[in-house]
């Protein structure tokens, strides 16, 4: 997620991470010093740990694929509803994998993870096949897209938009296929004491806090290479959204709070007003209310979770109006069963230079 404009999530999540009893444990447990080597590893820990769970249910070099996400689904917080999330866990110690992926004519993105959380490709709606190698490798004679990666071990994460078409996704997603890639999924790195890994996240989350108000981490937290980013920041922003892509794939809004500053009321009615321009041709707009107790999707009879630019009835200007209430009633209307809520909007693919922003206003 985008971190700069996150506070009111992770002012939430410091209510778990950075509580007086976590605090006192920091100061009981760990020196400074001892902090800031789990800092330089905390990466690759939370990776190792998401690739070996992952690894349970599924072999190397294959991929799995989510369908629809509904509110049950707690793989990652604040999910998009109406994406199909693929995953494959892969490793180059035996040489390059070539992955091969259909054409799509709506939004198709494939990240790929190195196991320091760098990102050094998302290729959006690729038209031609994407080779993973380590440095020296010799690659396949291919029309290839190239990507180096720093570690053998690492992963292809793809979003697949669907829009009233799962049957067409899931018949696409089966041509979404890796050559290679079955190395050694070895990745050995240090456990660290629960109390020292809390205690870590406490100091990145008061880290956060400074860091954000200074607008430091602002485009400095997801880097392509090893160096381009400190790794107090990588290791913030794995904290708060592994998986997080780079700001010039996706940018984010979220607001807790309305147009005067006053807290979302769960029971009331809400206009939010998204401007025209954020996004290019090929990009998208979703919005989306999260539940604040779960950071999931909020259930409701209508089964409706996000309205999205392929869903929602723009205005003449291009702009949209989406209506949030208990109810879900009014235009692009969304429900929000009572529950206390926050509300993200997701430009895909934004305009260059745009600044991502909308307005919340209470109707009611």
């Amino acid at each position: 997620m985008k971190l700069l404009q996150l506070t009111a999530v992770l002012g939430l999540l410091s209510l778990t991470f950075c509580s007086p009893q976590t605090q006192t444990t920091q100061q009981q447990c760990c020196t400074q010093t001892q902090i800031d080597a789990f800092v330089e590893q905390y990466p690759d820990v939370k990776q190792a740990r998401m690739m070996r769970a992952w690894l349970e249910n599924n072999a190397p070099g294959t991929f799995s694929f989510t369908g629809l996400v509904d509110p049950t689904d707690a793989t990652v917080v604040s999910p998009q509803a109406t994406v199909d999330y693929g995953y494959n866990w892969f490793s180059l110690s035996g040489g390059p994998a070539v992955l091969t992926t259909p054409r799509y004519d709506k939004f198709f993105s494939v990240a790929i993870y190195d196991m320091h959380h760098n990102v050094p490709a998302v290729i959006v709606n690729p038209e031609k096949p994407i080779v993973l190698a380590r440095p020296g490798q010799k690659v396949p004679d291919l029309d290839a897209d190239i990507v180096t990666l720093e570690t053998d071990q690492g992963l292809v994460f793809t979003r697949m938009l669907v829009v009233n078409n799962l049957a067409e996704v899931r018949s696409l997603s089966e041509q979404i296929v890796m050559q290679g890639g079955v190395g050694d999924m070895t990745y050995p790195v240090a456990a660290a004491a629960p109390k020292l890994e809390a205690a870590t996240q406490a100091y990145l989350m008061a880290e956060y806090q400074r860091l954000d108000a200074a607008g430091i981490l602002k485009n400095n937290a997801v880097p392509k290479k090893s160096g381009d980013v400190p790794a107090k920041h990588i290791a913030i922003t794995v904290m708060i959204g592994q998986l997080a892509t780079p700001f010039d794939t996706v940018q984010y809004w979220a607001a807790f709070n309305d147009a005067d500053g006053r807290p979302i009321d769960p029971n009331g009615s809400y206009r939010l007003d998204v401007p025209p321009g954020l996004v290019k041709s090929d990009g998208y707009i979703s919005v989306t209310p999260y539940a604040v107790k779960t950071k999931l999707l909020i259930p409701n009879a209508q089964k409706i979770y996000d309205r999205t630019s392929y869903t929602m009835a723009a205005n003449s200007d291009g702009g949209y109006t989406v209506m949030l209430s208990p109810g879900g009633a009014g235009q692009n209307g969304l429900p929000t069963s009572g529950e206390a809520y926050y509300v993200l909007l997701r430009a895909y693919v934004p305009e260059d230079g745009v600044e991502i922003s909308a307005k919340l206003t209470r109707v009611d």
